[in-house]
């Protein structure tokens, strides 16, 4: 259902018509499952941005992974071993992972402005700290008072 709101002027869906001060509420899975990561881009889009901080985190540990399996394959064919269909598929799952993490890196910065450098525990425990604190306090405007003469 919508609502058309005049001061906004425009059409509002259910989830931003609120009631009694109430702020706009985030429904936070906070770690978000590794396979997250190979979600296409509609369904990124989707998610509340703590959850991507979360999934950027292990697209680049993914990459990462994917990283040392290309400089194995290359050890290996240092060694004299023939490594060409294992490289080709290290070669192609490093881009296809380095992809993912500028996609979500990408959105990220297109909601916050920028993408941080480094997700650790610390940045997502502060993060979901400021999220949860923004919530508490309700929008009520105080009545002015009339004065009387």
């Amino acid at each position: 259902m919508s609502v058309y709101c005049f001061f906004c002027e425009m059409e509002l869906t259910d989830r931003y018509i609120l009631q009694d001060g109430a702020r706009l509420s985030n429904s936070i899975a906070h770690y978000p499952e590794k396979q997250g990561i190979f979600q296409n881009t509609p369904a990124l889009l989707e998610l509340e941005t703590i959850e991507l901080l979360g999934l950027l985190r292990h697209a680049r540990d993914y990459r990462s992974e994917v990283y040392k399996l290309r400089l194995l394959g290359h050890q290996a064919e240092e060694q004299g071993g023939n490594m060409d269909d294992i490289k080709m598929k290290s070669y192609n799952d490093y881009e296809e992972a380095t992809k993912k993490v500028w996609v979500i890196e990408n959105i990220i910065k297109d909601r916050i402005g920028y993408y941080p450098q480094k997700v650790t525990e610390n940045f997502l425990a502060m993060y979901l700290e400021r999220i949860q604190q923004s919530q508490k306090k309700q929008m009520v405007m105080k009545q002015k008072k009339v004065q009387s003469r």
